[in-house]
Formats: structure tokens, sequence, C-alpha cells
């Protein structure tokens, strides 16, 4: 196959499994056409993405009007979604904009055992749960769980990874240990994204607004555009912004506003019909603040106001009392290109990456007015990624391969300036002065990795998968402490010792640290017909140990943490039923995660990352997509984690003395049910169509900590939404009225109780309920 046709089936086949949008009319068989990345026919719900977004309708090239498939590269390579022996969910555009995704952490409404959220600090982070197993502390010296990869580059910080939906043409979800072929950190899983190509030979461009509640604005666009017969040019840029839904007690400012832009330029060149070249570079400023924090409960310490108990949330779920405006800014921008050449029966790819992260952010997590324990994190963050990669099959094709190297360089530079209460007299008056604890990491990683993975056709029916990913890490950092325990507004001359006080103290502490691991796969996979499909697997995930980046008291040394590990068993099934009307698949899991890496509230050091021994995982993933009759789709999709942390061999009493964890309780952020569903119907005008789609997505209660404390959870809850939409007759333009959390649901997105080590217990709001109109252009 060469590149310019293993292009062109991607985006004419690529369909949402599940959460898919409005229907299509039925849409001539594909034909081949000398493109990279030919559009496709849009259904009418999908009519206001770009061109080149496939239907969900298309009829099959040797078959009857049924559900497509889907082209993932869950493996390294383009495969069928459906023959892909993976638990792996995969989401188009179209998806995307029926169900109103604007970024990469609302995925949880479409994807089970799925969750996601901005965590305590970025409005722009991104931090994944799959299965129970992820990462939502920031910090530099912590590593993800969960890897987010972006047209084929791995994403090295949760901080300023939360991906804008307007130029992504498809998002991977893949649940488990993903440690061959994606190597580092993705023992719980990967999110991948592809982002829209450029298409030889068209001209086309498209444009989309909305306005929408609390002067919701937003425009993004793109312009393909072809330069002559071997090249194209893509460009793509987005603008959204929103003011914020909760207001300040003390003067009426809003928290939660969205201001962020961006864009991408992709350049395709076919050279020859082996060698291809696709550059990318984009860019992105996020100016947001984050969701605001709410104190929920305190214990009176000493250097607490008297009047602290006034600031602790009431009726009014959205009353705030934040002693500082909270604010994220995000400048990222990054390059990258991806080099294939076409061997006959194999393909020799090279992916060359770099990126830079510019962070800042502010905070206020015990949600006072009272500078109690106000955080500043100033972020600055560079990678460079280099893979190379050879996949191919025999002439036969009864055997199929994936090799690479992979090499990854980070540095990454953190400050954590801590307003701290307790080393200041007690606060007089709000937005008081603060002295401050400060530290700074300075770390530089590399990792090195060798992978391979083999299929071997035994039958037409029956074959093997052997797979394996050796992983050489080596990490330094440079750790700089300013303890400051003087009185709010103490200022000496330089060098001059006051009796009774505590001078400022100033530590600086360098560590190494070196990891490797072997990471295999093995699996069978049994394919009794076309439509069927049986496989089983064992897999392990890898996520190498490091540095506790938070020090409040001196310290010899950095403490440090050892590397965690998943392994994993699966038993999938994936079927198209009833000639393509009915699509069921389904994934049952078992996992032993051991050594588990968790931030967990310490009385003496505040937080702190331990290794917090191990717990057992099970449970599955079902989805369905049903089309009934031609104007109607329905989908659906359920969840299920059974997590519990367990006693290691030598351990006994209820929780474990290391950590003060309880044995049995649940790892946080996994519920164990999640749920969504959606149904929409296409009704034809004669002028044109109109398509009205509920949704729904349910979660059960979830922990936001480790230690399953009341104040830090969230009970079960569902949300609504409903889009309807008009597409006029030539698919050209559309407009959709829509509606999110149409219950107007109360909800939290993170909580911590640390009412032991620091007195206070907050927990940070879920956006309310809001509604739009969106309208956009093809031309």
């Amino acid at each position: 196959m060469t590149a310019a046709s293993s292009r062109l089936r991607a985006p004419l086949l690529a369909t949402t499994l599940f959460a898919a949008p409005a229907l299509a009319q039925t849409a001539p068989p594909p034909q081949d056409p000398p493109v990279a990345g030919a559009p496709g026919t849009a259904a009418p719900s999908q009519a206001a993405d770009a061109v080149s977004q496939p239907t969900e309708r298309q009829v099959a090239p040797d078959g009857p009007e049924g559900i497509a498939d889907i082209v993932v590269t869950a493996e390294r390579r383009e495969t069928s979604l459906q023959e892909t022996p993976v638990a792996v969910t995969a989401v188009t555009s179209g998806a995307l904009e029926a169900q109103g995704v604007r970024n990469l952490n609302e995925l949880g409404s479409l994807v089970p055992n799925l969750t996601a959220t901005t965590g305590p600090q970025g409005s722009a982070d991104a931090n994944f749960f799959v299965r129970g197993v992820g990462q939502f502390d920031f910090i530099a010296t912590n590593d993800p769980g969960v890897g987010v990869y972006v047209d084929g580059v791995y994403l090295g910080r949760t901080v300023g990874a939360l991906i804008d939906a307007s130029n992504v043409e498809r998002v991977e979800v893949l649940r488990g240990p993903q440690g061959t072929l994606f190597g580092r950190n993705t023992l719980g899983g990967a999110v991948s994204v592809t982002s829209r190509a450029p298409a030889l030979g068209e001209l086309q461009s498209f444009v989309r607004g909305t306005y929408g509640s609390r002067e919701r604005f937003e425009v993004d666009g793109s312009v393909n555009l072809p330069l002559g017969e071997q090249a194209a040019l893509r460009v793509s840029g987005f603008a959204r912004e929103q003011d914020g839904w909760a207001r300040r007690a003390f003067d009426g400012a809003r928290f939660g506003r969205v201001e962020r832009y961006g864009g991408q330029a992709a350049l395709f060149l076919q050279a020859t019909p082996e060698l291809s070249f696709d550059i990318k570079a984009d860019y992105s400023n996020d100016r947001s603040n984050l969701a605001p924090s709410v104190l929920r409960a305190f214990a009176p310490l000493p250097f607490f106001p008297a009047d602290i108990g006034a600031d602790v949330q009431g009726d009014d779920f959205y009353r705030i009392f934040a002693s500082n405006q909270t604010e994220s800014r995000n400048r990222i921008y990054g390059f990258s290109a991806t080099i294939a050449y076409e061997m006959g029966p194999a393909t020799l790819k090279s992916i060359s990456a770099y990126r830079n992260l510019d962070a800042f952010s502010t905070s206020d997590p015990d949600g006072t007015g009272y500078r109690l324990y106000d955080q500043v994190v100033p972020t600055r963050q560079d990678q460079f990624s280099q893979e190379l990669q050879l996949a191919g099959e025999t002439p036969n094709g009864r055997f199929e391969y994936v090799a690479g190297l992979y090499y990854f360089n980070e540095r990454v530079r953190q400050t954590l300036d801590l307003c701290f209460a307790p080393i200041t007299p007690r606060p007089a008056a709000r937005f008081n002065q603060c002295n401050f604890w400060s530290q700074n990491n300075d770390q530089t990683t590399n990792s090195y990795a060798a992978f391979g993975q083999m299929r071997l056709n035994l039958t037409d029916q029956f074959s093997v998968t052997l797979g394996g990913r050796y992983t050489v890490e080596d990490k330094e950092n440079v750790t700089t402490q300013l303890f400051d325990f003087r009185p709010a507004g103490f200022s000496p001359a330089p060098g001059v010792v006051v009796p009774g006080f505590v001078a400022p103290i100033v530590t600086r502490l360098p560590g190494e640290l070196d990891f490797e691991k072997f990471t295999p796969k093995v699996g069978a996979e049994w394919k009794p017909s076309d439509d069927l499909l049986i496989f089983a697997s064992y897999a392990e995930g890898f996520r190498s140990g490091g540095f506790n980046g938070r020090l409040v008291v001196p310290a010899p040394a950095i403490p440090t943490y050892e590397p965690d590990t998943n392994e994993a068993f699966e038993l999938g099934l994936k079927s198209d039923l009833f000639d393509r009307r009915l699509r069921f698949n389904v994934t049952g899991f078992y996992s032993t995660y051991k050594g588990i890496q968790q931030t967990i509230s310490d009385p003496v050091v505040q937080f702190r990352v331990a290794n917090a021994g191990e717990a057992r995982l099970y449970g599955f993933e079902a989805e369905v997509t049903a089309l009934p009759v031609k104007s109607l789709l329905i989908n659906g999709a359920l969840g299920y984690t059974n997590s519990s942390f367990r006693r290691r061999d030598g351990q006994n009493g209820p929780v474990d003395p290391s950590t003060g964890i309880a044995f049995g309780n649940r790892l946080p952020f996994a519920p164990e049910w999640t749920a969504s569903g959606g149904i929409e119907y296409a009704f034809d005008l004669g002028g044109g169509k109109l398509t009205p789609r509920g949704d729904v997505r349910y979660q059960s209660r979830t922990f936001f900590s480790p230690f399953n404390l009341p104040l830090e959870q969230q009970e079960g809850y569902a949300l609504f939404s409903a889009r309807v939409t008009f597409t006029d007759a030539s698919d050209r333009f559309s407009i959709a009225v829509f509606g999110d959390n149409l219950t107007d649901e109360e909800y939290y997105t993170f909580g911590q109780n640390a009412l032991g080590a620091q007195g206070v217990a907050y927990s940070y709001l879920g956006r309310p309920r809001e509604y739009g109109v969106t309208a956009s252009l093809k031309f």
C-alpha cells in the first residue's frame, strides 16, 4: 500500500463506534481518486464539520448499507477497528461535535471506564484515568499514568495537555497497559489524537461559530490548499471565550472563565510514490482561570481567622470566597515531521518532534477570603522525541510485524510558591499578606526504548501475537528550597539576624535515578467469521519512579519513590450483526496494579508521593451501536471497574502503616460504574434534514483520593444534553441549537479532605447548565 492510498483509507472508513452523531443518506461506494485524505460524505449533524469528515452511514464497497468500520492506529499502524484485538474506543470529529465535546477532558462522556479532571491547579491540564489507573498531580516530578499522543507524538506533561477538539479527525482511547507499542507512562492506557490531514488536489474550507450562555463566543475553521499534484497545505485555527459561572461574594468577580486560541499548519508532500513527508506546526494560548474551589469544612487551627466559618460553602452552590483571582496561562507550540518510505510489503517511518510549554497558574485551594494556602506555580518544559518504525507483512499475509527504536528527552522547570498560613500571625483582614515556602524543581529525563510486536496468522481464523519493549530511563533533578518562617511583612536588611526569628533557610539538593524495565505482551485471536473477533491477551505497563517534589521541612536529600507496574489480562469480543446494523463489542479485564504511585495527604509534610502498595482491578466495558432503520441511530456504553487496595505479604491490620490508606479502599477517580447513551432521528424535510439528538452520561460515586474520606468524593450523578441540527440539502450549511447539563446538576470535579494536614477540606466546582447555537458553512 502506498502512502497516498493508506492516507485515503482512513478518512473514507473512519466513523464513530459509540456516541455517533446524526445519520446520513446512503452514500455511493467510495472511489479511489489519487488523493491523500479525500473527503467523505457528512452526516446531517456532522455538517458543521470540516470537509473530509466521514459519514457514519457509508455503504461498504461489497455490502449493504450499515455501520461503517473505522481505521485506527492502536497497533501503531493502520488496521480496521473491528479486526484490532485491543480494547479501544474510536471517536470521530462528528461525534465530538454532536455531543458538544470541546476538549479532551470531556471524553469521559463518550468512553466507558474513562474519567478525567483538570485537577487542582490548571484549567488546561489533562489528567486521565482508565480503569482506575492514572495521575491527578500536576507537579513536574510526577509522570502521568495514561499517555496522551498527538499524531504519534507523546506529551510529557499533564500540564497544558488539554487538546482542543476543533481540528481533531479522530480520538482513540486504548484501555489497559500499552507498554509494548506506546511505551512509558501508559500503564493505564493511552489517548491517541489524530488531527485532520491535508488533502491532495482539493480546495476546501469551512468556518463554524458558536454563541451561548455567559457570553460564550467561539469560532474555528480551516482551509485546505492544493500545492500542485503532490502537495497540500492545511491551515486551521480556533478561538474561544466565555465568562465564568461562579461569583465571589465580596466583589462579584467571576471564576471559571474560558479564553483560549490556537491553530495548526500541516503540509503533506508525496515526493515520490514511495516517499512522503508530513510536517506540522501548532500553537495554542490559554489564558483561562480554572474552576474555583470552595471550603467544605475546617478544623479550628490556632492560626485560622475567627470568622473562617463564614466562608464555608452554603446553599448557593456557585458562591465563592477566593482570596485571589485564580488564573491559568499556557503558551504551547510544537513541530513534528513524519517521513514514510514504502518498501514493497514494508513501511519505514520516522517521527521527529519538539514541543515547548510555558505555563503559569495560581490557585486558592482553601477557598476562603484569607490567604491561608494560596499557591502560584510557573512551569516551563521542552521535549524532543525521535521514533523509528518498521512495519509490514510477508507476501502471503501470514506474518505481520512492527518494530522500532524510541528516544525521549525532557527538561521541566517548575516552582511551587505556597502561602503557608501556619508561619504567619492570625490574619486580621481578608486578602492578607502572607509569607511563603518556595520550592523549585529542575528535572531532566532521558528515555530510550527498543520495541517490537509480531502477529503470526497460523490459519485464516486463528493467530497469536507476541510483543515486548525494553526501556531504559534516567532522571536528574535539582531541588532548591526556600523556607521563610518570619512574620508577614518582616523584612530586615540583608545579613541582619534578629533574635527570636528563624532566618530564611535555602537548600539545594541534587538527585539522580535510573530505571529499566521489559514490558511484554502475549495474545491470541480467533476470527470464526468476517463479522466476529474473539481475543485474549496479557500485557504489562510501566512507569518509572521519581523524586518527591514537595518538601515543607528541610531535608538532607530529595525523597524518592519506586516505579509502579500494571499487569492485565483481557478477554474480548467484537461483532457486527444483522448486515452491520448492530455492533456489539465487550471486553473483560483483570489487573494487578503494583507499587501504586499516589499523592497522599500527610500531617508532617502536607503532601507527598508514596508507593501505596497493590490493588486488584477487574471489570468490563460493553459498547453497542444500533441502526434499526435508516433514520434512527442508537448508541450506548457501559463500564464497570472494581478496584481495591489490598495487603502485601507480611502486612496486618486495617491500614497500610506507611501511607495510612485503609485496605479495601477504592482507587481515586475509579467510579464503579460509568454509562452513556444517545439517540437521534433524522427527519427528511425535502429541502434539508432536521436531526434531534439526546445524550446522557452517568458515573457512580467517585473518590478523589485513596483515603476515601467524606468531603473528598462525589456521589453518583447524571448529565443530560440535547441538540437539534438543521442541515440544508447541499450539506454545506448547518445550524444547531444545543443545551448541556440540562437538569443543572451540581457536582464536584475534584476535592481533598486535608483537615488533618492543613485544617481544611475543599472541592472544585463542575460546570452548570448552558445553552447555545452553532452555525457552520463549508465552501
